[in-house]
């Protein structure tokens, strides 16, 4: 009897173990790694490399992302001279959050230098995913505002994506961030992303339309045509070119030579493309727009006494 009971109890224990790691990965896999830790590093570190491994895409001659040995030096060094002065401040750096922030900080600063193409995915739009390639092919085809349609809510951006926008525009204005010219998508919602950001469109390009709303027989044509204007782009060395398009342009066959990073962005996020010679690597990415913008204002504890605390609005409605 006391075999059965310890048997039992081993085995009510396993089960206990099987249950918690099962729900673990239930509570990671369906979203909430984005807000809980540590699951948000276990999702990022070990189960989305096995879910979605590092290819760019689902087509097998893209290759894999490649590490550029002398760009990691390079982020090693800006951050040992970082770490120098924070310690001599006695200043501790908390990394925490699932995002290398070290990464982030040295591309933010590049990025303020200027010198690289910034290739956006516009805002917010509702999804309309069943019918949006359609949409989007008659929009270029035909030449119209589809603000001005029934269905602009198909394709134009939603009332959370203009205001995303407009704060990736006040990040960029605050950092003083130079930009030589803005190209958009001729899709509403690309260049509804550029004006509410920037507050200008230089030029509209359809190559800059996103290939799954473009015929197989045209896509190729599409990505070298992208490929020439930024190959053939006099980019100056302090400022940089924006690209308001979509998540899918970066998969254009032969577009992009050296992936640094793997591909995929959210609505309002952005890669970090450089040209170096004939040749366009995308060095880095920063899939939130949240995060870029977050990382360009410097705060320090402040405190402001209230003259009336039963009336904050005479001078604490604001720090």
């Amino acid at each position: 009897m006391k075999m059965w009971i310890k048997k039992i109890k081993n085995l009510t224990r396993h089960l206990l173990i099987i249950n918690f790691l099962l729900l673990v990965f239930l509570i990671t896999l369906f979203g909430l790694q984005h807000k809980i830790p540590p699951f948000d590093t276990l999702w990022f570190k070990v189960l989305k490399p096995i879910i979605k491994p590092l290819k760019i895409n689902k087509r097998e001659d893209m290759g894999l992302v490649k590490v550029d040995r002398e760009i990691e030096k390079k982020i090693n060094i800006f951050w040992n001279n970082i770490e120098s002065v924070e310690r001599k401040k006695n200043n501790k750096i908390d990394y925490s959050g699932g995002i290398d922030w070290k990464k982030h900080i040295y591309w933010a600063e590049q990025v303020k230098k200027g010198g690289y193409i910034l290739l956006f995915r516009h805002g917010e739009r509702e999804k309309w995913s069943e019918a949006l390639g359609g949409f989007d092919a008659y929009e270029l085809h035909y030449k119209i505002n589809a603000r001005k349609t029934s269905w602009y809510r198909a394709t134009c951006l939603t009332e959370r994506g203009i205001e995303t926008s407009k704060s990736t525009g006040r990040a960029f204005k605050h950092a003083d961030i130079k930009i030589q010219k803005v190209i958009s998508s001729p899709s509403c919602r690309a260049r509804e992303t550029a004006y509410h950001s920037f507050g200008r469109i230089d030029e509209i390009h359809s190559s800059l339309l996103h290939h799954t709303a473009i015929n197989p027989l045209d896509r190729y044509k599409f990505g070298m045509d992208l490929r020439k204007t930024l190959i053939n782009f006099s980019l100056d060395k302090d400022k940089n070119l924006i690209l308001s398009a979509h998540n899918s342009v970066i998969d254009f066959i032969d577009l992009i030579d050296e992936f640094n990073v793997p591909i995929e962005l959210d609505e309002g996020g952005f890669y970090v493309i450089e040209k170096v010679n004939q040749n366009l690597i995308v060095r880095y990415k920063f899939e939130k727009s949240s995060e870029f913008n977050m990382i360009l204002y410097r705060n320090s504890p402040k405190q402001k006494k209230c003259i009336d605390p039963k009336k904050p609005e005479i001078n604490c409605d604001s720090m």
